[in-house]
């Protein structure tokens, strides 16, 4: 436990890196970005659309690395009127477009160059479901052309958010001798695990990035807008997706939309798909999820010696997880580990201290930089000499750093279900049953960490207090803490319930009841009852409880017969203050969220048991001696 009584810092809260105001911070080399764009033809023909930012003024003898980022969505936008342009710019629209940031890469000394993969924006081809082959081989023919450029030092590094993020790790299967390091940030490790937490579906991220896909991959932009209002707005100031320099007439960008007829779509198999062993129904080829995770390919990723930089944040979906477990299995020198109170993309201080719509003072590009710079020119801003995992304490609002993870010097407090909604810190003497009928208008909220936020991170993760959320849940609270307890790492929950229903599904949040009653969202976790079934031997290292999601795996469930249920919650660190209270509140749906468990019938009975018969608690991963 911590000792200190202090549950927030006395002055201004920051997400601002450790290093800022440091000399390890970096200043611009070159006063600004100069942007040209192209085809690229690989090896079987087909031309890919990609925009290059060079330094403004770089010399004819001067050699710089280059990071490439891949995606699968667009690169750019043209819109209506120069003045739309600028305006966009000024608010950053156009770096949201191809994240990162270009510019400042340019001004780092860094060429940046982003490349729509085939069947996506202005890039001829067609997009397949299973679309890891085609972004290997296209890959390693972008970075052939790459390190033929006149600029290019030979060394080329790989990063991106989200689907960006993924190929960065595909194109590490290329082996490529000119790929130095790789950054993926906010995204996935094992496909299925990040996306089917617990067995559950997301249903409303799978609609909306599947409406996303669409309109790009028609170049009907505009049909991304969620209502008919936003989609005449955006009508009115996007003309449509930004074409290559020499395609004056559109007619380049026109014949590459129509190769994108074609597409297959990937997010309408990770929306039908139910269990990991299951055969995706929209791709023409037969295979599973499991074939484009990186965890699949993590031997590889390992024996390719490329040092990984995974970054995440606490409250980005299951994606915080992703980057644990990919930072975990990598094992290659040089690789790290970032989490910070962000959601999708890091563009907002998403701790609920951080009140609003707060933008990050965390400088990505520039972390980034020291890293790519250290990799890819032997330039050492400090990075050697800092341990390589870093994370944000949200209540403390304070960064730290741990030579591994989880941080040495943990250990558990458990806490266990006891009568009355209570918490307690002993087992209860005697047994007790609390009857809870699932509330399917019980929710999160769109814009909470499964929401909206996922499909372009324009906004923070959001959880306004939880006071009257948890009205329509079963919740249990301790006791006011007598010191400051810290939690880091990923705490689990054990629970014994039966059901009236053949399926149902558990959802768990772990929160901070503050002294004056309001109630902040720490972490989660969800299990489907038929996804119950626990394997000892998971595929690749792993925190917490390994389920296969395998339909040979799944448990019927017996009305009325209990079921000993252990299921973790997301990673975590947060500091709960002396005088408040740890609270596990307990749903069996999310409306704004989740496809519902069942589909269709009256809402489940859950009938939740404690005492010295029954397995029920709570285990906390607390810092001891900080």
């Amino acid at each position: 436990m911590q000792t200190s009584d202090m549950a927030t810092p006395a002055g201004p809260i920051t997400d601002a890196a450790w290093w800022e105001g440091t000399p390890s911070a970096l200043t611009p080399s070159y006063p600004a970005a100069e942007r040209h764009s192209c085809h690229v033809a690989v090896r079987d023909g087909t031309r890919l659309a990609a925009d290059v930012w060079l330094p403004s003024g770089l010399g004819t003898s001067d050699r710089i690395p280059a990071l490439i980022s891949m995606t699968p969505y667009v690169r750019g936008l043209q819109f209506r009127l120069p003045l739309f342009e600028k305006l966009a710019a000024r608010a950053g629209l156009e770096d949201r477009w191809s994240q990162p940031w270009p510019t400042r890469f340019a001004r780092l000394g860094f060429a940046y160059v982003h490349v729509e993969l085939r069947g996506a924006g202005a890039s001829f081809g067609r997009k397949r479901a299973v679309f890891i082959d085609d972004t290997v081989s296209d890959g390693a023919d972008v970075l052939d052309w790459i390190t033929a450029q006149p600029w290019s030092n030979g060394r080329v590094g790989a990063t991106g958010i989200s689907a960006l993020g993924l190929t960065s790790m595909w194109l590490a299967l290329a082996k490529h001798p000119a790929l130095g390091a790789i950054a993926p940030r906010f995204t996935t490790f094992d496909i299925y695990h990040a996306v089917h937490p617990g067995g559950l579906v997301p249903k409303r991220f799978l609609e909306d990035i599947g409406q996303n896909l669409r309109a790009m991959d028609s170049n009907q932009i505009h049909n991304m807008a969620p209502n008919l209002a936003l989609r005449v707005a955006m009508w009115m100031l996007v003309k449509g997706i930004r074409g290559v320099d020499d395609d004056g007439d559109g007619s380049l960008l026109a014949a590459a939309v129509r190769d994108h007829a074609d597409n297959e779509a990937f997010d309408r198999d990770l929306a039908a798909v139910r269990f990991r062993d299951e055969v995706m129904p929209y791709s023409a080829v037969e295979a599973t999820i499991d074939v484009q995770s990186p965890s699949t390919h993590i031997e590889a990723i390992r024996a390719s010696g490329v040092p990984v930089y995974a970054f995440g944040g606490w409250l980005d979906g299951a994606f915080n997880r992703e980057m644990i477990h990919l930072y975990l299995n990598a094992e290659t020198p040089g690789s790290r580990l970032t989490l910070g109170p962000w959601g999708h993309g890091g563009g907002y201080y998403s701790s609920p201290l951080a009140t609003g719509k707060r933008p990050t003072q965390f400088d990505q590009a520039e972390e980034l930089a020291r890293f790519f710079d250290l990799h890819l020119r032997g330039v050492d801003r400090g990075v050697s000499d800092e341990p390589p995992v870093h994370y944000f304490t949200m209540g403390e609002e304070r960064w730290k750093a741990a030579p591994s993870w989880p941080p040495p010097g943990g250990d558990t407090k458990r806490l266990w279900l006891g009568a009355a909604g209570q918490l307690v810190d002993t087992c209860p003497a005697a047994d007790h049953v609390d009857d809870y009928r699932v509330d399917p208008q019980a929710g999160t909220g769109v814009w909470s960490r499964l929401g909206k936020h996922l499909t372009g991170g324009m906004g923070p993760a959001r959880y306004p207090d939880r006071r009257r959320a948890d009205e329509r849940l079963l919740t249990y609270t301790s006791a006011p803490l007598t010191t400051a307890t810290e939690v880091t790492g990923h705490p689990l929950v054990t629970l014994t319930v039966d059901t009236d229903a053949p399926d149902a599904a558990l959802i768990v949040y772990l929160e901070d009841v503050n002294p004056d009653s309001t109630v902040h969202h720490v972490t989660e976790g969800s299990i489907r009852l038929t996804h119950r079934q626990v394997d000892s031997s998971p595929p690749y290292h792993q925190l917490g409880v390994w389920r296969t999601g395998n339909r040979t795996d799944l448990l019927p469930v017996t009305p009325g017969e209990p079921m000993e249920i252990t299921l973790d919650l997301l990673p975590t660190s947060w500091l709960f203050g002396s005088g408040h209270c740890v609270r596990l509140a307990i749903a069996g749906a999310d409306k704004d969220n989740l496809a519902p468990v069942p589909e269709q019938g009256p809402p489940p009975l859950l009938r939740f048991h404690s005492g010295p018969s029954f397995r029920a608690f709570v285990d906390l991963p607390v810092m001891t001696g900080h």
